[in-house]
């Protein structure tokens, strides 16, 4: 029964996530268990992944909301980073 409900409040997740056009399609991967919904991808903008989690809570049935949806700037940035300040490290200049 209970993976029945998962299964019943993830499709309503989605179903909300469909319908708000601030979230990108097909970016965010929902998984529920007991009620915890997990939402995961890449979006382009910060206002995204906090509607994406607050659409999710919305929904009845949901308990709470791990947001591990990342951004798609600060990824790319921080691969443009030297090697060094991308662990926090300061740079020397000579």
């Amino acid at each position: 029964m209970i993976m029945s409900q998962s299964a019943d409040v993830r499709t309503m997740v989605l179903n909300a996530l469909h319908w708000d056009l601030a979230v990108p399609p097909h970016r965010v991967k929902v998984e529920v268990e007991n009620g915890w919904v997990t939402m995961s991808g890449m979006v382009d903008r910060p206002y995204q992944r906090t509607c994406a989690e607050s659409d999710a809570r919305r929904v009845p049935g949901v308990v709470g909301v791990n947001n591990q949806i990342w951004l798609a700037l600060a990824t790319a940035e921080a691969e443009q980073r030297p090697p060094a300040t991308r662990a926090g490290a300061i740079a020397l200049t000579a």
